[in-house]
């Protein structure tokens, strides 16, 4: 059953993540809670992608918590996306520690990554569990179409888009979830926990392109923009600096 709960930290979340800010081993102590320790550890990889000590927590904490395990090949993902053909001792490290967590398909795909070593690679973006970073694009096809299929031969069900965005902001799925709350704005724009939840991710992923095309969009419909949705407008443009 999907959660209310968010990929962003909520007031009780936030005492995680200044906790493990100043948390300078690499092994979470176990007094912290593995799954409010994911969430607060991957909302810092996705504000601070390349702080590598971070990615070493996340992958550690799937190694060692059975509630985040699924986590973990998403995990190992983005810290290959990041380092690309770098760190090539720190990637084998990891994805040795964590071979026996992982399926005979994902050992696979990363010690092949490790060995072609070629950056740009479309799979690689493939979206896997727990992921952050990646696009959500798996050979050219999008994340979004191959959670529609599933979910038509699914009996699996939403009560509304709202469930289901935050349902995949709980994976890491960010560009799903986007997407989702980007049509049902447009079909309803006086939605507030619609617009809220999406300006949300605008702002924590810094896609200024994308909110400036929506809003457009929006206002092409005849849409008043809130006070909010014209706010977030206005500090997008110091997020490229």
């Amino acid at each position: 059953m999907a959660t209310k709960s968010s990929l962003f930290p909520n007031s009780s979340q936030m005492s995680y993540s200044f906790g493990l800010a100043g948390e300078r081993h690499i092994q979470i102590d176990e007094g912290y809670d593995p799954v409010s320790a994911w969430r607060a550890l991957s909302h810092h990889v996705v504000r601070y992608p390349r702080d590598l000590r971070a990615h070493a927590q996340r992958i550690l904490l799937g190694q060692h918590n059975n509630d985040v395990s699924s986590f973990l090949p998403g995990s190992l993902q983005d810290l290959f996306l990041i380092l690309e053909n770098n760190g090539y001792a720190l990637r084998k490290n990891l994805l040795d520690l964590s071979k026996q967590h992982l399926t005979e398909q994902d050992v696979s795909f990363f010690t092949h990554w490790i060995k072609q070593n070629a950056k740009n690679d479309k799979m690689h973006h493939c979206w896997r569990a727990g992921s952050v970073l990646s696009t959500g694009s798996c050979g050219g096809e999008s994340l979004l179409n191959q959670q529609k299929q599933n979910k038509e031969s699914s009996t699996a069900t939403y009560t509304d888009v709202l469930e289901e965005a935050r349902s995949c902001l709980d994976y890491g799925q960010l560009d799903v979830a986007q997407q989702l709350l980007e049509d049902e704005i447009l079909k309803s724009p006086e939605s507030k926990e619609i617009e809220q939840e999406l300006l949300t991710i605008y702002q924590h992923s810094r896609n200024k392109d994308q909110l400036t095309a929506l809003s457009k969009k929006l206002v092409a419909l005849g849409v008043t923009l809130s006070e909010e949705w014209v706010e977030c407008q206005q500090n997008s443009v110091t997020w490229g600096e």
